[in-house]
């Protein structure tokens, strides 16, 4: 009887574990083959290797040579908790202040130029998606 109770209370637990652990892996594993490829290509043109990773995952997804439920929990996860990654960047532009001081209103330029442009690319996306639905439903 106690083998039972163990089993329950703790082999859900381990399973549930396990299966974060190797989501974590299959995104670890994208990301590092996307910094190999970075690496194969960096005499060509310089590409960071999460960029490719990101890319790879999105082909992979896409293409549903890996399905979403493999890795959604993990996903979740990050997306979840996604603004605390930031603060350790936050907290290094702060601290080298000193190094952009000089450049600090081209970035604020290129920072606000940037943002309107995604945003109208991302309307403008939508747009095409959403008319391109209706169509299909027509």
């Amino acid at each position: 009887m106690s083998v039972f109770i163990y089993n329950v209370i703790y082999g859900g637990k381990m399973k549930k574990l396990f299966k974060i652990v190797i989501q974590i892996a299959i995104i670890y594993a994208i990301y590092q083959a996307g910094n190999f490829i970075s690496s194969l290509i960096s005499n060509i043109i310089v590409i960071p290797g999460n960029i490719i990773g990101m890319v790879i995952l999105l082909v992979l997804l896409t293409t549903n040579v890996l399905k979403f439920s493999i890795i959604e929990e993990t996903s979740n996860f990050m997306l979840k908790y996604m603004s605390f990654f930031f603060v350790p960047i936050t907290v290094g532009i702060m601290e080298s202040y000193k190094l952009i001081q000089d450049s600090i209103v081209q970035i604020i330029i290129i920072l606000f130029i940037s943002c309107i442009l995604v945003m109208y690319v991302s309307c403008k996306v939508t747009d095409v998606l959403i008319s391109y639905r209706e169509k299909s439903h027509d």
